[in-house]
């Protein structure tokens, strides 16, 4: 618990001395995410000195079942895939507690994804694949309860 403690005040550390928000935004309808639907965000990158940290937020409804959101995330270079990695995201604690913050039902977990990164000029595109699985079921294929996920590049103050 101590260790998860600190790591996240680390976490906090970082992305507060990043400024200058650069976000993209997707609602799901009927707070479903489709696991046929990729979800793209496009960011134009100008400023390649600068360093960015890239952070995702999930916002889900206190009904979301699972412990945890698992996706793929497939990184684009002007069209060309450079990267693909699998996230893991513990939206819940072992005894059932929200690690999100919000009021009523509604939940929302930031999370850091890329910390101090450089970016070639030019557009950036980044797809997540809804990967989860259940038990003996090879995927989730109407993932319920997930409202909205957002992408933010922030620049880094140096």
């Amino acid at each position: 618990m101590k260790s998860r403690f600190f790591t996240y005040l680390f976490l906090l550390a970082i992305i507060s001395s990043c400024t200058k928000e650069k976000i993209d935004y997707h609602s799901f309808p009927e707070n479903i995410w489709n696991s046929e639907d990729e979800v793209s965000f496009d960011i134009n990158i100008e400023d390649t000195i600068r360093l960015y940290c890239l952070n995702f937020s999930f916002r889900h409804t206190t009904s979301y079942r699972y412990q945890n959101i698992i996706f793929f995330t497939h990184h684009y270079f002007n069209n060309n895939k450079i990267s693909t990695d699998t996230i893991n995201l513990e939206l819940a604690l072992n005894n059932g507690e929200w690690v999100g913050s919000g009021k009523s039902d509604i939940r929302e977990f930031n999370h850091p994804y890329k910390v101090e990164e450089r970016y070639s000029e030019g557009k950036h595109t980044f797809k997540l694949e809804l990967a989860m699985r259940e038990n003996n079921n090879p995927e989730i294929t109407n993932l319920e309860h997930i409202s909205d996920v957002s992408i933010y590049m922030l620049e880094v103050d140096e």
